[in-house]
């Protein structure tokens, strides 16, 4: 009796074994093979940024890197959390890091991040003022009249209202073959995402290996 009891118990958990979904991968949660590769866009400067979506490990672990005139400016590592079946990415870029959720519908890639950066020094924030007003007086954007009250303001926001943390979209649209379109919005103090000043929507344009 006891050896069928056993024998049932066995096949039981065969059949509750074998009855389970195999655990899915990164690339069958996000389904966006069309984002992966490189995009670019060049502003009316000459300037040319870049977005590259790669796989590290085949269809196990994504990487995000963008560049500016070929300078890397942030690193993204994309996972998939299994626990709960969503895509996380964690972002680095010189002073700030970023921790998000990345969920495709259709050609849209939604990619949300909180991030956070250190509060600048005293001596951290006078360096960039005087950097920033050496730069302006050189380029003519500002004459030496104008210097006391552009140091103030810029003094102003290093010490007071530049942000530390805070919560951002950024949204990557498909738009034939190889056309890419970027928006980015930032959550307000009511909860709601705005449209980010001085972030402008960009079109990239699939970079040809």
């Amino acid at each position: 009796m006891k050896k069928l009891t056993s024998l049932l118990i066995f096949v039981g958990l065969a059949f509750n074994v074998s009855g389970q979904e195999e655990s899915k991968n990164l690339k069958e949660v996000l389904q966006a093979d069309w984002f992966v590769g490189s995009w670019e866009t060049k502003n009316a400067d000459g300037q040319v940024s870049s977005h590259t979506f790669s796989w590290k490990i085949e269809d196990v672990l994504m990487v995000k890197e963008y560049t500016v005139n070929g300078e890397l400016q942030s690193f993204a590592i994309i996972s998939l959390d299994v626990d709960e079946d969503k895509v996380i990415s964690h972002s680095y870029a010189n002073r700030r890091t970023s921790i998000g959720e990345m969920k495709v519908n259709g050609d849209k890639l939604v990619r949300t991040v909180n991030w956070k950066r250190k509060k600048l020094s005293k001596e951290e924030a006078a360096s960039r003022v005087e950097s920033i007003v050496t730069n302006q007086l050189a380029s003519g954007e500002v004459q030496e009249e104008g210097v006391p009250e552009l140091k103030q303001n810029l003094w102003d926001y290093y010490n007071n209202t530049r942000k530390t943390s805070g919560t951002r979209k950024y949204t990557y649209e498909k738009q034939g073959e190889d056309k890419m379109v970027a928006t980015s919005a930032r959550k307000d103090e009511s909860g709601q995402f705005v449209a980010i000043p001085n972030f402008p929507t960009t079109t990239y344009t699939r970079k040809k290996e």
